[in-house]
């Protein structure tokens, strides 16, 4: 879905004065048709898209904190140097753009490309997930985005696989967005990345002598290195037999 963004704030191609930059604190402005935001460390100016890459939050309002700049919504936080993100719940990086600065003015130019990550001196040949859920997602996500080449296998209970559970209780409960938003990540996605989904096969017995998990299917896996993110059931209030029902919302079947 493409929407038509709102661009507020000053023409940074065009340029905005060094003293009209706050120390550590976001100014939003615009360049090349995007939303842009700078921040100034000292003497030095990083210039980052706008938008929050999780759920569109304005990075324009957002907190700096070291070289870090924070989402004022859910608090993900992506580096000012290079646009990456460092901190759930964002996934994916924000734009970065080369700034210029002369005779006191400052100006935005080009996007800059994405950084690599340098691959790990090593890695587990075989890494198992147990928890299909946001940060089992995302922890398989980043370890091949950090380099890791062995097998990862992430291991959920509920279909159709990792979504997005904040969705869950806003926008999806209220009718106003489709299904098909919620899935944080495509099948596909994970192919891609070689990342092999077990849905609805879960984990039964955990051997950490022999480094073996048994899934449900009577199956077992071998396994290098094993990451525990189950995540938990809501909290039921004990309310008595005449207070009216409690449903709890954590799953897409909720």
């Amino acid at each position: 879905m493409s929407e038509q963004k709102e661009l507020s704030g000053p023409d940074l191609e065009v340029g905005i004065a060094m003293a009209e930059l706050p120390e550590s604190k976001p100014v939003l402005g615009h360049a090349r048709g995007e939303p842009v935001v700078l921040v100034r460390k000292g003497s030095e100016i990083c210039a980052l898209a706008a938008t929050c890459t999780h759920y569109g939050g304005p990075l324009g309002e957002g907190l700096v904190v070291g070289k870090t700049l924070r989402c004022p919504w859910h608090h993900a936080r992506f580096d000012l140097n290079t646009g990456e993100a460092l901190g759930a719940p964002a996934l994916r990086a924000v734009a970065c753009y080369e700034v210029q600065q002369r005779e006191g003015q400052v100006t935005v130019g080009q996007k800059k490309s994405l950084p690599k990550p340098k691959s790990p001196p090593s890695s587990p040949g075989s890494i198992v997930i147990i928890g299909a859920g946001a940060a089992g997602a995302a922890a398989a996500e980043r370890l091949r985005s950090l380099g890791c080449t062995g097998s990862i296998t992430l291991i959920g209970e509920e279909e159709p696989g990792p979504v997005d559970r904040p969705n869950l209780s806003k926008d999806y409960l209220a009718g106003t967005a489709p299904e098909e938003w919620l899935p944080l990540r495509s099948r596909k996605f994970y192919e891609k990345i070689g990342v092999e989904l077990r849905i609805g096969d879960t984990a039964t017995a955990l051997d950490p002598a022999r480094r073996t998990v048994t899934l449900a299917s009577g199956q077992t896996l071998q396994y290098d290195a094993l990451l525990l993110a189950p995540g938990a059931q809501p909290v039921r209030l004990a309310l008595g037999p005449s207070s009216p029902p409690v449903f709890t919302l954590r799953t897409l079947a909720d």
